[in-house]
């Protein structure tokens, strides 16, 4: 699948995302890959040491920093959802957007932070949109979670508006997908 996005502002967009969490979290341990055998279309089921489990869609890729946080983007890093694991989440939030102030401009908010459950966990969600800082006429969608699974989990989505919207069913089915393992 293509996307109107230059080829050299990719690399950009995961940067971008990496600067946004990289600072948060020390805490987390390695993630834990539990793949089940057998048939080729079985999801690739992850588990975090954090008791949070997701199925990665096709063609996603997941990976570990040296930070404790989890990386995971799409679309050649236009899009990416990373996942920093510490109990403190209030200054994660906060440091998320601050860099979100720091990469974009024109940022908009759909409103005031939203509580409610998402598969039995407690979850607070805040959402927005902003123009890249440096790239013309690039609109990025935004999102900050926070999920309590054994630890607070918090979960920033970042990605080229165009390309989030191509890719709405499976982003739904990963957001649909994660829960507490057992």
């Amino acid at each position: 699948m293509t996307s109107n996005i230059p080829a050299r502002s990719l690399p950009i967009f995961i940067f971008l995302a990496l600067a946004l969490s990289i600072p948060y979290s020390l805490s987390a341990g390695p993630l834990v890959s539990r793949q089940t055998h057998g048939a080729a279309q079985q999801p690739d089921t992850r588990v975090t040491s954090v008791g949070l489990q997701y199925e990665l869609p096709k063609g996603w890729k997941a990976e570990n920093q040296e930070n404790g946080s989890v990386f995971i983007t799409f679309e050649d890093g236009a899009c990416s959802v990373t996942f920093v694991f510490d109990d403190n989440y209030p200054d994660v939030v906060k440091g998320m957007k601050i860099g979100l102030k720091d990469q974009l401009t024109d940022i908009k908010f759909d409103g005031d932070a939203k509580e409610d459950t998402h598969n039995d966990m407690k979850h607070i969600s805040e959402s927005g949109t902003g123009m890249l800082k440096g790239v013309q006429g690039v609109k990025i969608n935004w999102s900050i979670d926070v999920l309590k699974a054994n630890k607070h989990v918090t979960m920033l989505t970042f990605g080229v508006e165009e390309v989030l919207k191509n890719h709405m069913d499976e982003y739904g089915k990963f957001i649909r997908s994660l829960k507490k393992s057992n």
